[in-house]
């Protein structure tokens, strides 16, 4: 018998239920603290170049990609690009047209270099400003047309102001039934000791995305938090973060 529908039942039931699950949660939280000590979220790569992203959040991008299938995707915060590498690479399977567009006000000449050096670049582009400034999103509104349909990721500055006005602005951009993601919200659920230190900025409780994400679900009744997907995202750094559009 054909037991694709049932596996699929299955699958969203566990992921369900694992998401709800705080001991989980709980032991995640300290394990990828551990992890941290080694930096853990700086090991892999995508097309070679460092993407600074967990395997949960890439394979579950990946999922959220193929189904929603947006032909946009808008990424603020570039670090070292591989994220825009891997978006680029999974957008040509898809289609022939495609853009990936990028956001930073502080992007490092060999990163760029590192991005545009390398065949997965195709259809990239790299918007430079803070992605919050209005000169910045309406140089960004300026390359999508109302055909497109539009992912887009939060991954700059982290502080709950700016993530705030980050989703105020993106949201308003972001198709129908697609996503809205908001990096790093596990750290709305680490207490002091376990916040991380070895960053340029430390986000404690309270400043973080998930502050933002709590507020912006409030005033914003388009979204909704994905609780098919937090199970999947228990360990990860983006846990309660990818926000659906409902209409």
């Amino acid at each position: 018998m054909d037991d694709r529908k049932k596996f699929n039942r299955n699958s969203i039931k566990s992921s369900l239920k694992l998401g709800k699950s705080r001991s989980i949660l709980k032991k995640s939280i300290k394990f990828l603290c551990d992890l941290d000590k080694f930096n853990y979220s700086y090991l892999w790569t995508w097309g070679g170049v460092p993407i600074i992203q967990l395997p949960s959040e890439i394979l579950v991008n990946q999922e959220i990609i193929f189904r929603t299938k947006p032909n946009i995707i808008i990424e603020t915060g570039v670090a070292r690009g591989g994220s825009l590498l891997f978006y680029s690479s999974l957008l040509r399977f898809m289609y022939k047209n495609y853009k990936v567009i990028g956001i930073d006000n502080d992007l490092r000449p060999y990163n760029r270099k590192s991005i545009f050096k390398s065949s997965l670049s195709k259809n990239v582009s790299i918007v430079n400003g803070s992605s919050i400034d209005i000169k910045t999103i309406n140089k960004v509104k300026k390359k999508i047309s109302k055909k497109d349909k539009v992912m887009v990721i939060l991954d700059s500055n982290h502080s709950k102001k700016h993530v705030l006005e980050e989703c105020r602005s993106y949201s308003k951009i972001v198709s129908k039934h697609c996503y809205l993601v908001v990096a790093d919200t596990i750290l709305g659920y680490f207490n002091k000791k376990q916040t991380p230190k070895k960053r340029s900025h430390i986000w404690y409780k309270g400043n973080e995305p998930y502050s933002a994400v709590k507020e912006f679900l409030k005033i914003n009744k388009n979204f909704k938090i994905d609780e098919k997907l937090n199970g999947k995202l228990i360990f990860s750094s983006s846990f309660n973060g990818y926000l659906r559009r409902l209409n």
